[in-house]
């Protein structure tokens, strides 16, 4: 599902639902889906479905059918913490961040990049964006950086009711802008470009259709082109793939796994999905694609679900039924939900449920919707250490232990009050065994004192 599809969805439902305080309604819908700001938009569907009483799969159950025991925790849990730093970015409205060598780098309506130093935050360069209040999408991702590259987005035509989007190029040494490229996708978000070896692919200035340009010089290498589907550009060791759903059910295409030669963008299939299907991740070398398997006619309706698995190296399909399609982030054969006070880890492998686990964090209602709530963070995962931490408003962090849910980490950063705004999520990431969190224009890094095995 993208972008668009996703706001199709969300509409759907906020318009059919009816709130206690008739007033409001008004507008809602427009008011969810332009505070869509982080890289997962599903989970902002997740809020949005919960104002109205429904839930994508039953993935945010803490108990029930399927849980299975987990093993024992690795250690005791700890509240033991250092502050490394703590910054007031520019503006308070931030979209997106991402680390490079040394550095953090975030994007929002009022600059296209910023850029601080990861070893004590402070701010080292900032480039404005043409119209701060623009009202443009949201970047629910940064393409991240790569030789000294910096790939983030601004305003094709600032100030202009239809500003377009451009994938614009700087480099980090110099702060100028290498090269900016227009695409006609205006979601911004993970799928928007994608490094691979040897280029980045990004969408074009025309709909179903994909470039890949040269990373350093942003010349088009080469194009493809395609009809009736929806495709996602993906990254796949080092190599682009396109991830493709039927663009609608009168579309005699199947769902489809495409493998882009690097070089040429010949085109080979590696492999078919009858009916339409969600991208969901990858594991490894492996695509995973979430259907539909009862007769819904949304991926937001409830009901059951089928996990295909899609070997790019064998093309070879594997499919499994779940009670809901698992959506999250997915590392190291887990899929793991953000957004919600439940911590869920589902396997990549058949999207059984591994375990689940109360965060313990506190999630405000917000007054306008009083059945919307804050978001958390994504997980951020430190793999050396086998931990999966999550980031509230408000600044307090849990760290859960990934094969158990147990957890093994609690801590807070003071920051100033803000009011609610269900749908905004902060932002959480790892740097070494610190974290890097950003909530409103704070931003910060705190290094999580975790207990040794037995203590």
């Amino acid at each position: 599902m993208n972008a668009d599809q996703l706001d199709h969805v969300i509409r759907d439902v906020l318009h059919d639902w009816t709130p206690d305080k008739p007033a409001a309604s008004t507008g809602v819908a427009d008011r969810i889906l332009r505070r869509r700001r982080r890289r997962n938009t599903m989970r902002v569907a997740g809020a949005v479905l919960g104002i109205a009483g429904i839930t994508i799969g039953t993935v945010l159950t803490t108990n029930g059918t399927g849980h299975e025991a987990a093993p024992s925790p690795a250690s005791g849990m700890s509240t033991e913490s250092k502050l490394l730093w703590r910054t007031t970015l520019p503006t308070d409205s931030w979209d997106a961040c991402t680390l490079g060598p040394g550095a953090v780098y975030c994007r929002g309506s009022a600059y296209d990049a910023i850029g601080l130093d990861v070893r004590n935050g402070k701010i080292d360069w900032q480039r404005k964006s043409g119209d701060p209040h623009g009202g443009s999408t949201p970047s629910g991702s940064l393409a991240g950086t790569r030789n000294g590259v910096l790939y983030t987005y601004a305003d094709h035509s600032p100030g202009a009711d239809m500003a377009g989007t451009d994938l614009v190029a700087v480099d980090v040494e110099s702060h100028k802008v290498l090269w900016r490229h227009k695409m006609a996708d205006d979601s911004r978000d993970e799928f928007a470009a994608v490094r691979f070896d040897g280029g980045i692919l990004a969408n074009t200035p025309t709909f179903k259709s994909v470039a890949a340009l040269d990373d350093r010089t942003g010349r088009t290498l080469w194009t493809y082109k395609w009809k009736q589907a929806d495709c996602d550009p993906a990254s796949i060791g080092g190599v682009p793939y396109l991830v493709c759903s039927p663009d609608s059910d009168k579309s005699p295409k199947p769902s489809s796994v495409v493998r882009l030669d690097p070089k040429t963008g010949e085109a080979r299939t590696v492999a078919t999905v009858k009916g339409m299907t969600m991208h969901i991740g990858t594991d490894g070398d492996t695509v995973l694609l979430g259907g539909l398997a009862g007769g819904q006619k949304f991926f937001s309706d409830p009901g059951p679900a089928t996990l295909t698995r899609v070997d790019t190296g064998s093309g070879k399909v594997t499919q499994h039924r779940v009670d809901g399609i698992p959506m999250g982030k997915v590392v190291d054969g887990r899929i793991l939900p953000g957004g919600g006070d439940t911590a869920v880890a589902r396997s990549a492998q058949d999207g059984r449920r591994m375990w689940s686990r109360d965060l313990g964090l506190t999630l405000r209602e917000d007054l306008d919707a009083p059945m919307a709530k804050e978001l958390t963070s994504d997980a951020a995962v430190d793999l050396g250490r086998r931990v999966a931490y999550y980031l509230d408003p408000t600044g307090h962090m849990v760290g859960v232990d990934l094969d158990s849910g147990a957890v093994r980490w609690r801590g807070a950063v003071e920051l100033p009050k803000r009011p609610v705004r269900a749908g905004i999520a902060p932002e959480l990431m790892v740097s070494g065994h610190s974290l890097v969190g950003q909530v409103d224009g704070q931003i910060f890094r705190i290094e999580p004192q975790l207990k040794e095995a037995g203590s």
